[in-house]
């Protein structure tokens, strides 16, 4: 407040800051704003409009509020469509890795950007990526009523944020040389050569904007120039301190349903964004408090917390919990270097004799033979560790197969079988929820194999089959009818699970070296024994999840392509948009040509075409086009077409080889896709919807082939 680097000239308070990246189009010579999107209230339709200004060789920035639908329409598409810039003025498209230089000398990748150094706060002028605030949301306050106001920037913004990095830049050294903010170089690796390679980002305080340095500096300073620092009082520092840089970084996503910042790691990576949104402080209050006051309760335990490689465990206990690393799904050795560069230099001091380095060396990755053989050894070295009536529980989540067959692997080589499993709803509040990720973990719950009992695999199907059955059963009967915990792919992780308890039972399965078959090179595409299994499990979990208003033998009659279809549409009924949910879908029904149904394909914003939307596109080719089914979609275009159920029912009789064997499975398809008429997030369907209806009722009546 004293600075005056948050408050405008009316009084109001900035409490949420919003920047973009510019770079230069090709087409038109002039710096571009960059976003994939410029809504940034859906609520209060509040969205950015570029205007040209040959003057500044770019765009002004105008921020309306109650933006009338065509403006509002246009703002969803953004100046970056599918990792390409897109021109505003010609409509040409440029791949943002050819805007940064990015090219090929003879079988390498030479990367165009600028490696920024250590004192680099913020773009240098003849940089190709610049950054630029373009919104600042104000906090009015009038007789205790709070008012949000989304506002463009203006000269006086622009100077608040000159002064902010004249603020650091007086800081910047000694913050950095006391540890109060990272000085850490970034080491190269899989997640980490992302921000190197995309913005030039070489140190960890890059991915900070200079309002966040200095917020988070200034607090850090505070707070650890007390005097009364303990060791106690460190560690809960440190971990408060994860929590608010996890919301103040340069790869915090602002979110316009619900008008707020993201966490970073909200899709546990480091994907650098083209538009970002910064919390000022009275957004960050709460996280503040917690770290300022460091630990509030004392803890009284004869707990024992030691960093131990858990091949090298040796003391015996009845439970052990482990969640282990996700083959190659996420590279948490890396991310973490994002939340130790904060506190790395107070470490020694408060911990003597603790550790600085990340110990990435040691941690179990990738998805090779090592790490096979890593995993077997960990939990075979845990079984021995506990009695024969002790147990373990295992969390793992994947939506790969294959992942879950090595799984499978590791653990019987463990010499452990699964003994139950659930699917437990992890991503119910957070960003995750809404992007293309799994939402579910399976615990997985283990007990010593005490037996050798033999199997054939192939008499282990039925067994199988039974056991995803009545797990499924089991989740159903618990699920809220109104309020689901469980999507599908929670059931088909669920699945794996089920085979898994199946698969682990056995000492010996007939036939089949299940050592050889973990540790061997597989030819890319071959599906082990174990594979087939699991994706076998997955398909009866397809089969068995019937769509709410369809009968089990409509269901059961229809193809698998059609099933898609009508399970997709449930998706979408039930707001789920992930492509990765959609993928999983088609992977359980075993279909492999599917992106033709797709109207949208963004990786968050999935949905199947309607009737009307596919009009003869396949028709009558692929696996899709010469089903009943998509005979059924093109009828109900017809019928949206010409104001007539007859001519969809005309189309239907003349196409439809078996239409009078399955004129009632049609009726009950087509009251099946009347159903989605009046969804408030589906209006899309509401033509075809209505058109469906009336063309189940000239389907029924048809008793005599004569309307």
């Amino acid at each position: 407040t004293e600075w005056g680097i948050e408050h405008n000239d009316k009084g109001w308070r900035a409490d949420a800051y919003l920047y973009c990246v510019e770079a230069r189009c090709p087409a038109t010579g002039l710096m571009l704003p960059l976003a994939p999107s410029w809504i940034i209230s859906e609520k209060y339709r509040v969205c950015a409009v570029l205007k040209r200004n040959d003057a500044r060789q770019g765009y002004d920035i105008e921020i309306v509020t109650g933006a009338d639908k065509e403006t509002f329409d246009k703002a969803k598409q953004g100046t970056v469509q599918n990792g390409r810039m897109v021109c505003p003025e010609t409509g040409e498209t440029f791949s943002i890795a050819s805007i940064r230089g990015d090219r090929r000398v003879g079988r390498e990748t030479v990367y165009g950007l600028r490696l920024w150094e250590n004192d680099d706060l913020v773009p240098r002028p003849d940089d190709i990526l610049q950054e630029r605030l373009y919104c600042v949301r104000w906090v009015e306050t009038d007789s205790n009523k709070i008012h949000r106001h989304y506002c463009c920037v203006e000269e006086d913004d622009l100077r608040r944020e000159e002064k902010v990095l004249e603020l650091l830049k007086e800081r910047f050294s000694e913050w950095q040389q006391k540890g109060f903010i990272p000085s850490r170089a970034i080491e190269p690796g899989y997640n980490t050569d992302q921000p190197i390679r995309e913005r030039g980002w070489t140190h960890w305080h890059h991915l900070f904007n200079p309002r966040q340095l200095l917020y988070l500096g200034s607090i850090r300073s505070s707070c650890l120039k007390t005097g009364n620092n303990t060791g106690i009082t460190f560690a809960a520092n440190a971990v408060s301190i994860n929590n608010v840089t996890d919301f103040a970084s340069r790869l915090a996503r602002w979110t316009p349903q619900g008008e707020k910042v993201n966490t970073t790691f909200s899709n546990q990576a480091l994907n650098t964004l083209l538009n970002y949104g910064n919390r000022g402080i009275i957004r960050l209050q709460g996280n503040i408090e917690t770290f300022c006051s460091g630990a509030k309760t004392t803890i009284k335990s004869n707990t024992v917390a030691k960093v131990v490689d858990a091949r090298e465990i040796n003391s015996n206990y009845s439970l052990w919990i482990t969640d282990p690393p996700y083959a190659d799904a996420v590279n948490y050795h890396e991310l973490s270097e994002f939340f130790l560069s904060w506190y790395e230099k107070q470490l020694p001091h408060f911990f003597p004799g603790w550790y600085t380095d990340t110990k990435k060396a040691l941690v179990i990755r990738g998805s090779g033979e090592d790490f096979k053989h890593a995993m077997v050894d960990s939990y075979a070295n845990l079984t021995k560790q506990m009695p024969d009536n002790g147990l373990q529980m295992v969390m793992f989540t994947h939506q790969d197969a294959s992942v879950w067959a090595d799984l499978a692997m590791i653990l019987w080589a463990a010499g452990l079988k699964v003994t139950a499993a659930w699917t437990i709803g992890t991503e119910t509040t957070s960003g995750l929820k809404q992007g293309n990720y799994v939402q579910g973990t399976v615990l997985l719950i283990l007990r010593k194999r005490t037996t050798s009992e033999t199997a054939f695999l192939d008499e282990l199907y039925p067994e199988i089959e039974d056991e995803v059955r009545r797990q499924l059963d089991q989740m159903l009967a618990l699920d809220d009818k109104e309020d689901p915990n469980f999507a599908d792919t929670d059931y088909q992780l669920a699945a794996y699970a089920a085979a898994l308890r199946v698969l682990t039972r056995y000492g010996d399965i007939e036939g089949h070296d299940i050592r050889h078959d973990l540790f061997r090179h597989k030819e890319a595409g071959e599906a082990s024994a174990f594979e087939q299994v699991i994706n076998r499990a997955v398909e009866i979990a397809s089969d068995h999840l019937v769509p709410k208003g369809l009968e089990t033998r409509v269901w059961k009659a229809l193809q698998a392509p059609e099933r898609l279809y009508l399970k997709g549409l449930e998706l979408e009924k039930n707001m789920e948009a992930r492509a990765g949910a959609y993928q999983e879908l088609a992977k359980g029904f075993g279909v492999k040509d599917y992106t033709g149904l797709y109207q949208k394909a963004k990786a968050n914003a999935v949905r199947f075409k309607t009737g009307s939307e596919f009009k003869k596109a396949g028709l009558g080719n692929g696996e899709f086009g010469s089903t009943p089914l998509r005979n059924i979609l093109f009828a109900i275009h017809e019928t949206v077409r010409t104001d007539d159920a007859r001519q969809g029912l005309n189309w239907l009789r003349d196409e439809v080889p078996t239409y009078w064997e399955q004129r009632k499975q049609m009726v009950a398809v087509l009251n099946y896709l009347a159903a989605l008429s009046h969804i408030p997030h589906m209006p899309h369907w509401e033509k075809d919807a209505d058109a469906a209806q009336r063309l189940a009722g000239a389907v029924e009546n048809d008793h005599a082939g004569v309307l």
